[in-house]
C-alpha cells in the first residue's frame, strides 16, 4: 500500500539536503562537506521510493542498494552505478579521517549535483 505522505516527507528532507549542497558549492565551500549532503540528498530520496510503495525502509546508507530498489519502480537505467558507487563512498570516506578520507574536487561535485537533481527530479515525478 502507498504512503505518499510518509514519502513525502523523506522527499522534502533530501530535497533540503540537495538545496544545501548546492549553496554551500556556490560558495565555494569545503568539497568534502558538499559530499556529505549529496549523499544525504540521495541516500533520502531513494528511501522515499521505499516509503512510497508501503515497504519497510531498510537502516542503510549503501546507495548501490537503495538505487537496485528503486530503479525497479522508476527508470534509472541511463544512470551508471560507478557514479552512485562514487557518491556512496563519500558517506564512508569522507565521514572520517583515516586512509580512505579524500577531498573530492569541485568539478566532481557540481557533476555530482547535476547527477543527484536529476536523480530526485524523477523521484519526485514518481511520488507526486
Amino acid at each position: 500500500m502507498s504512503n505518499k505522505s510518509y514519502a513525502l516527507e523523506w522527499f522534502v528532507i533530501a530535497q533540503r539536503n540537495l538545496e544545501t549542497a548546492q549553496l554551500l558549492h556556490q560558495a565555494n565551500h569545503y568539497t568534502d562537506v558538499i559530499a556529505i549532503d549529496l549523499h544525504q540528498a540521495l541516500e533520502k530520496g531513494l528511501k522515499a521510493i521505499y516509503a512510497f510503495n508501503g515497504v519497510v525502509i531498510p537502516r542503510t546508507h549503501s546507495l548501490p542498494l537503495l538505487f537496485d530498489f528503486a530503479s525497479k519502480s522508476i527508470d534509472l537505467s541511463t544512470i551508471p552505478i560507478e557514479k552512485i558507487i562514487a557518491i556512496s563512498d563519500y558517506y564512508e570516506s569522507d565521514r572520517y579521517p583515516g586512509p580512505k578520507y579524500f577531498m573530492p574536487s569541485a568539478d566532481e561535485i557540481s557533476q555530482n549535483i547535476i547527477l543527484t537533481a536529476s536523480i530526485l527530479e524523477l523521484i519526485k515525478k514518481y511520488i507526486y
